[in-house]
């Protein structure tokens, strides 16, 4: 039996800034692979990465809202915070923070010997140190 009872999406919260688009693209298509194989949707932040480098003067605001929307829409967060992971985080974090005031599911990603901070921890539904373990802890949620 589904923990919900209506379609919800897993939110792909990681890094984008300083990365290339295969960079942050990269786990985030394996992540919705694997899980929209089994009927489990995703929105994916990087559908906006043609936003990032506009010369409209409102481009960040509508990409800072539509994450937030898509945060709201979503059941769980799968939040991809590895330090293997380069590229700046902070918007990630931020985006934890606001899932944890939406009292959100937060699966996080994270390297084995990264340092866990307490925010995170105590953010964090699951704390998960490779994909293939933190895609099985988000599919117990969809069970």
């Amino acid at each position: 039996m589904k923990h919900f009872h209506h379609n919800q999406h897993v939110y792909l919260a990681g890094p984008i800034e300083g990365l290339s688009v295969a960079q942050a693209t990269a786990w985030r298509n394996n992540a919705a692979a694997a899980l929209n194989s089994i009927d489990i949707d995703t929105l994916d932040p990087c559908r906006r990465v043609a936003f990032v480098d506009s010369e409209d003067r409102h481009a960040d605001a509508r990409i800072f809202k539509a994450d937030l929307q898509d945060i709201y829409y979503s059941s769980v967060i799968l939040a991809n915070i590895s330090d293997s992971l380069p590229g700046k985080k902070w918007g990630t974090v931020c985006e934890i923070a606001h899932a944890h005031t939406k009292n959100k599911i937060i699966i996080v990603l994270q390297d084995k010997d990264q340092f866990h901070h307490p925010f995170i921890t105590q953010y964090a539904t699951e704390i998960h140190y490779t994909l293939e373990n933190a895609l099985l802890a988000v599919k117990e949620y969809f069970r």
